[in-house]
């Protein structure tokens, strides 16, 4: 099999996983959901207005209260139950990739089939 088939045959397998299809159903509740779309837009708005505010040198209690208007919104998306699950389920795609890409280096890095069973989690060859 040559590397072409192979990456079109991981592909269908990542698009099929059970983790991006999970992420993909959080983003479209997140899409669908009246509140979600604007928490998420006020927190990068807020992140603009810190970045902005730091370059601008606004008065240091001033960044300190968009800081903490920052981290309040940060803590409400963690909260909200659209936005949770699509974090959660974005860190869970995050996750596979990761391993993902930790099982091709180790073969790229001549670690051929020694063993590996597919799981990071109980294998010391890769790091």
């Amino acid at each position: 099999m040559d590397y072409v088939e192979a990456a079109s045959q991981l592909g269908a397998a990542i698009a099929e996983s059970g983790e991006f299809q999970a992420w993909k159903e959080a983003e479209t509740a997140l899409i669908l959901d009246e509140k979600a779309p604007v928490l998420m837009q006020e927190y990068k708005d807020l992140q603009v207005k810190l970045v902005q505010g730091s370059r601008d040198d606004l008065a240091k209690e001033e960044l300190e209260k968009i800081r903490d208007t920052l981290m309040a919104k940060q803590q409400e998306l963690n909260e909200y139950p659209v936005t949770k699950a699509y974090f959660e389920g974005k860190k869970g795609f995050e996750n596979m990739m990761r391993t993902v890409n930790d099982v091709i280096q180790h073969y790229v890095a001549g670690g051929g089939e020694g063993g590996c069973s597919g799981s990071c989690s109980s294998c010391s060859g890769c790091h």
